[in-house]
């Protein structure tokens, strides 16, 4: 009975561990402020665009994915707020006539979901490939915005996000 009890215990505290797992977002999130008197806030470029004619599977890859060359559709300079491009798009878009949104996957995942552009034209996202610098990206809440060292307006940190509309083919 020992065992079964102790098993148990163990399910139950790998489930809870599992689902608790905490992502990048700030307890507090804040602007990050330049020191500079024109730049008020650090920024990264997010980029729409439609998809390449090129395709690439990389290592560990099921299904190919456009390149990041496509037209562009669309840029926004978005200021660094909070820890995550989460955040960021969050509280940019939070009193705008155009929009990006996100979808809440398995729980602690935030997907794009859709965008609409000033013009009033959307865009479904859900089949977006996302790349950060160039990089396959995490989902937003995941993906930081600002790099290792944790200090805004240095070198590693996120200067383009790049979202390929329809970039993932399946």
């Amino acid at each position: 009975m020992k065992k079964v009890w102790s098993l148990l215990f163990t399910t139950v505290c790998l489930f809870t561990a599992c689902g608790c797992a905490g992502d990048l977002t700030s307890d507090d999130p804040h602007y990050h402020e330049t020191p500079d008197a024109d730049e008020k806030y650090y920024t990264f470029l997010l980029e729409l665009r439609e998809p390449s004619t090129e395709t690439v599977a990389e290592e560990g890859d099921i299904y190919p994915h456009s390149t990041l060359d496509g037209a562009l559709i669309y840029s926004w300079e978005i200021p660094m707020y909070g820890n995550t491009v989460y955040e960021s798009v969050t509280e940019y878009f939070k009193d705008r006539t155009d929009s990006i949104t996100f979808r809440l996957s398995q729980q602690k995942f935030y997907m794009f979901h859709d965008c609409t552009l000033p013009d009033g034209t959307q865009y479904n996202l859900e089949t977006v490939y996302i790349a950060a610098d160039g990089e396959y990206a995490m989902t937003a809440n995941y993906q930081p915005i600002l790099g290792e060292d944790g200090v805004a307006g240095t070198e590693d940190d996120l200067k383009v996000l790049t979202l390929v509309y329809r970039g993932w083919l399946y």
